[in-house]
């Protein structure tokens, strides 16, 4: 490589690691070495990235703060509060996904957004990301708001802290996931996936996530975990017909609310999709972001 090219190469590395830790910084947390070197939108060695980490250190860009690095002029909450919390809530997720799981059409469960980066706070509930069989969404989502709103664990507009959220599936069938999952995909959408912890189904979470073109393009140093190839059969023709007309139920009741007409609402409803964002935070965060990085 010519002396040229080497100089293009570690600019966009340290362009790249700059925009990777402005993104955590809008989430208040600061990343280990192995989790910023696998969210890096470029291809790289790990002695490469080392090396611009050391040099944006020594330029006083970058902190190095208990094992993780964070933005030096950026200033962070405490960490070990919002993972103690963030521990407690992933422990009670855990234990009712056991019991999400012996419904037959759940394929997956995954922990999203906040309890799911770390950066939690008293109030935060339990944003769950499922995943179910073709032509079983709707009962399948019917089902788990009704266990959960009797077992009074479904957030509602007086009480979220430590609570369900059932905003987001979809079917093993998969979408794109640039299109159906928020109004401003950089440099949200990404982490927002890749970050997601799952409780159950690991194998059919991460396939979705690895088949998808926009995600793999963005992320060329994370190592996927190898994955079974499977396929899903719907069969009971009775619950498909059932399943529609619970479709059909939801996007009338859907399209009713008020809230679905908010101007910042990102909602997609369709037979392999429930996406439900009544106040789509994206745009707010790619400008906090835009804003931290030009700073940085």
């Amino acid at each position: 490589m010519s002396l040229r090219k080497l100089q293009i190469k570690e600019n966009e590395i340290k362009e790249a690691v700059l925009d990777v830790l402005a993104y955590f910084a809008v989430m208040g947390l600061r990343l280990d070495f192995d989790t910023l070197y696998s969210y890096l939108p470029v291809k790289a060695s790990h002695l490469a990235v080392k090396k611009q980490l050391k040099n944006l250190i020594a330029r006083g860009r970058v902190k190095h703060v208990d094992g993780k690095y964070g933005l030096a002029k950026h200033k962070y909450p405490r960490q070990k509060p919002m993972r103690d919390h963030q521990q407690a809530l992933l422990k009670k997720a855990q234990r009712w996904s056991r019991l999400f799981k012996l419904i037959p059409s759940v394929k997956a469960i995954s922990v999203v957004n906040s309890t799911a980066y770390g950066n939690t706070h008293k109030d935060s509930d339990i944003d769950l990301f499922i995943i179910t069989s073709p032509n079983r969404i709707f009962i399948t989502k019917g089902f788990l708001m009704y266990l959960l709103r009797t077992l009074r664990q479904l957030e509602d507009a007086q009480t979220s802290a430590g609570r369900f959220s059932l905003g987001m599936f979809l079917t093993t069938k998969g979408v794109k996931l640039d299109k159906d999952i928020m109004r401003t995909n950089h440099p949200d959408l990404v982490y927002r996936m890749i970050t997601c912890i799952p409780m159950y189904g690991n194998a059919v979470w991460y396939s979705i996530l690895k088949n998808d073109t926009y995600l793999q393009a963005k992320l060329p140093n994370y190592v996927w975990p190898k994955m079974p190839v499977r396929i899903y059969g719907s069969g009971f023709k009775y619950l498909d017909r059932l399943d529609d007309i619970a479709y059909r139920k939801h996007l009338k009741h859907t399209a009713g609310q008020a809230k679905t007409h908010h101007p910042d609402a990102f909602i997609r409803v369709r037979p392999d999709i429930i996406n439900l964002h009544h106040k789509d935070a994206t745009t707010k965060i790619a400008e906090k972001w835009t804003k931290i990085r030009s700073e940085a």
